[in-house]
C-alpha cells in the first residue's frame, strides 16, 4: 500500500516549503512543486463521483467521462509542454484510460445535445437549421425525425456504486504513482486535493497525510502586487481582503481535527525551524537520520526574505493598515513584534 503526503493551500501560502522539506528524506519519492490536481480540478475526480455516483442520470453521467478523458488529454500536454506525462513516463494516459474502462458498465454510439455545443457554435447552430430545413421539406410529415451528424459519436453509461468507485479510484492513483516511484513506499505530491472539504477528498487515497499551509496576508498581499504580479488574487487591498475571508471560511465551519491533517503555518517553518521541523518528521513517521539534504531544498535563511516584507519593501503604509484592521486573526505573530 501506497502512502501519500501532500500539501493543500491556498495560493501563495508557502507550501513549498513543506514539499522541500520532505523531499529531503530518502525514504520519500518527491515530485518537488509540479502540481497534480486532477483529483480535485474542475471535471476532475471528484466531479466524477459526484456525477456517476451521487447525481448518476442517463445524460450528465456519460458525459461527465467525456470531460474527464478531456480534462486527461490536456494534462497530457503536447509539443509545447508535456505536463504529467513526463513526471508519469508516458503512462499518464495509459493509466487513465484504464479507469475510466472499469468505471464504464457500457458504451454505444449515440449523442446528446452536450455532445453537440462541445463541438463549437457552428457546428451546433449549422445542425439546428439543416434540421428545420428537412423538417419544412422532406421530413415535412415526419416531426419527430432528427437529423443525425454524429454517427460516430460515442456515450458512457456509467453507474458505480460508492465502494466501486472509491475501489477503482484508490487503485487508479495507486498505479500512477507507483509506475515511477522506484519502489519507495512513501510520495510527495503536491495539491493533489484542497484544502476544502478534506473529508470528501482523504476517502480517495489508502494512506494519506496532508498539510494544509497557511501565511501572513500581508506577505501575500505585498508579494502579489509589488514582486509577482501574476494577477492571479487581488491587488486591491479591499478585494484582496475580501478573497483572503473568503478563500479561508471553510475553517469557520470545518476542523482539521482528521489525525491525517495537519495545519501549519509557512511562517513557523522559518521562525522556529527546528522544533518545527522534529514536530513535521514526528508526524510523517520520518527519522531525522533519513534527512540527508538537509536544508539542501528548504533553508530558512533564505526564506526569511520573504517574510516581514512590508517592512522591506516600499508599498502604502494605508494598505497594510487596512489588512491588519481586516484580517486580524490571521496575522503570524512575528518575533520582536
Amino acid at each position: 500500500m501506497m502512502r501519500f503526503i501532500s500539501c493543500a493551500s491556498y495560493y501563495g501560502s508557502g507550501s513549498s516549503a513543506i514539499t522541500d522539506f520532505v523531499s529531503e528524506f530518502d525514504s520519500v519519492y518527491s515530485f518537488t512543486d509540479e502540481e497534480f490536481r486532477f483529483v480535485q480540478d474542475p471535471d476532475g475526480v471528484s466531479d466524477l463521483e459526484y456525477n456517476l455516483v451521487e447525481n448518476f442520470n442517463r445524460h450528465n453521467s456519460g458525459h461527465a467521462i467525456k470531460r474527464y478523458k478531456k480534462l486527461v488529454d490536456f494534462y497530457c500536454g503536447n509539443m509545447f509542454g508535456k505536463k504529467y506525462e513526463k513526471f508519469f513516463h508516458g503512462n499518464w494516459k495509459k493509466y487513465s484510460d484504464e479507469y475510466i474502462d472499469e468505471l464504464t458498465d457500457f458504451t454505444y454510439h449515440g449523442w446528446w445535445q452536450y455532445d453537440l455545443m462541445d463541438k463549437g457554435d457552428f457546428f451546433y447552430f449549422r445542425k439546428r437549421i439543416l434540421n428545420k430545413i428537412l423538417k419544412m421539406t422532406i421530413w415535412k410529415n415526419q416531426p419527430e425525425r432528427t437529423l443525425n451528424t454524429m454517427k460516430n459519436e460515442l456515450t458512457y453509461c456509467a453507474h458505480p456504486n460508492e465502494e466501486k468507485f472509491l475501489s477503482c479510484t484508490k487503485k487508479y492513483i495507486e498505479n500512477l504513482f507507483g509506475s515511477v516511484c522506484q519502489g519507495a513506499n512513501t510520495v510527495m505530491v503536491d495539491q493533489i486535493v484542497p484544502p476544502t472539504n478534506l473529508k470528501r477528498y482523504l476517502r480517495y487515497f489508502n494512506d494519506i497525510k496532508v498539510f494544509v499551509v497557511d501565511r501572513d496576508p500581508r506577505d501575500i498581499f505585498v508579494l502579489e502586487k509589488y514582486v509577482w504580479q501574476d494577477g492571479v488574487i487581488p491587488n486591491n487591498v479591499e478585494d484582496f481582503c475580501k478573497w483572503f475571508k473568503y478563500t479561508r471560511a471553510h475553517r469557520k465551519t470545518e476542523s482539521f481535527d482528521d489525525k491525517r491533517v495537519y495545519f501549519i503555518q509557512f511562517e513557523d517553518m522559518v521562525y522556529k525551524y527546528d522544533e518545527t521541523a522534529k514536530k513535521i518528521a514526528t508526524w510523517l513517521g520520518l527519522e531525522q537520520n533519513e534527512q540527508t539534504k538537509k536544508k539542501q531544498y528548504f533553508d530558512p535563511s533564505r526564506s526569511i526574505n520573504n517574510t516581514y516584507t512590508w517592512k522591506k519593501i516600499k508599498c502604502n503604509p494605508a494598505e497594510i493598515e487596512y489588512i491588519e484592521n481586516e484580517l486580524g486573526e490571521y496575522l503570524y505573530n512575528f518575533p520582536g513584534n
